[in-house]
């Protein structure tokens, strides 16, 4: 059973607004809608899951809860300039009743994590003639709770750890000409990881064994990159688009790596285009191996080379097929 509420601000001094605020509650959620004023306005969403009220019902020896959140508000500075703010956020928790030694048993055979996850920012846009430019200041944190005990609650295997990222990055979108676009950005990170890992001794079946059963730590690692991206109309059935990116990360030896972007698209006729891209792509080592091991750092970053082809056959206005084929080649 739900109720949905509407309340309407173009009354009195408000007509200004132009707008309304809507909001729509129920048993566990929550929905704000509206304007601030004639130059800004917002969204606010918040969840939460019933899930656990059906598992205490049937008398589980669990329960699972969960929530999110949404929240975005825009505000217009003048006709060129513009700042907004963006919060998601998760919220996954797992609650165990062990009031029984029936229930501890059960519970002992559960793998149960909490996890908090939220990304959150400020962005501010200012518009020039031929593009626009963005500033964003924003916030990722991931913190996980993972843990298993026996039936006297000792723990099995414990994996408690946070990585947290604080990010500047800066984008700029210029029109070099009715057919041509640039694109350029750099962006520096950050990073904060904290581990606290328990698990039991085990043999694989190659008779290898891990080195250690239990790590604390914290880190801290500091990221870069910058891109540059090339979008051009060549003569009147070609679109081309050449890119380069450049990344660094000071938790390896090998601090830069560089990634080349090339595609094209061929206009076979009105309603088919041929496409082709190509590029090389890198990724950084888990957090977690160079927390382990110092000898970790003389890690490469994982890289890819990647080809991809394929056409796309417009079937009418609003529909259009894609097929592709893609070939990955990883390396490191």
């Amino acid at each position: 059973m739900s109720s949905i509420l509407t309340i309407d601000l173009r009354n009195g001094r408000n007509d200004r607004f132009g707008g309304k605020a809507t909001i729509s509650a129920s048993q566990f959620g929550l929905n704000l809608e509206g304007p601030f004023s004639s130059s800004s306005d917002f969204i606010f969403s918040a969840r939460r899951s019933y899930l656990d009220f059906i598992f205490k019902a049937a008398g589980f020896s669990f329960v699972p809860e969960y929530y999110d959140v949404l929240s975005k508000m825009n505000f217009k500075i003048d006709n060129r300039n513009s700042l907004s703010f963006l919060f998601i956020g998760a919220f996954d928790n797992l609650r165990y009743f062990n009031d029984t030694p029936d229930k501890r048993f059960d519970n002992s055979r559960i793998l149960g994590s909490d996890q908090i996850q939220y990304v959150t920012g400020f962005t501010f846009r200012h518009l020039f003639d031929k593009g626009f430019a963005d500033i964003i200041l924003s916030r990722n944190h991931i913190d996980f709770d993972t843990s298993q005990r026996d039936s006297l609650l000792n723990p099995i295997f414990k994996n408690k750890s946070l990585e947290a990222e604080n990010s500047l990055r800066a984008d700029v979108i210029y029109k070099l000409s009715p057919k041509s676009e640039l694109n350029m950005g750099a962006s520096v990170k950050q990073v904060k990881f904290d581990a606290d890992l328990f698990f039991p001794t085990f043999i694989t079946t190659f008779g290898d064994s891990l080195p250690l059963t239990s790590l604390r730590t914290t880190r801290r690692f500091t990221k870069g990159a910058a891109y540059t991206d090339l979008n051009a109309h060549i003569f009147s059935r070609f679109i081309m688009n050449f890119g380069l990116r450049s990344d660094y990360f000071d938790g390896i030896e090998s601090k830069f790596t560089f990634s080349p972007r090339f595609s094209v698209s061929y206009k076979l006729n009105e309603l088919t285009n041929i496409n082709f891209s190509t590029g090389v792509y890198h990724q950084s080592p888990s957090y977690i191996w160079l927390a382990a091991d110092e000898s970790n750092k003389k890690l490469k970053s994982v890289r890819t080379n990647q080809f991809i082809g394929g056409f796309d056959f417009r079937l009418r206005d609003d529909a259009l097929l894609k097929v592709d084929a893609f070939f990955k080649d990883y390396k490191n």
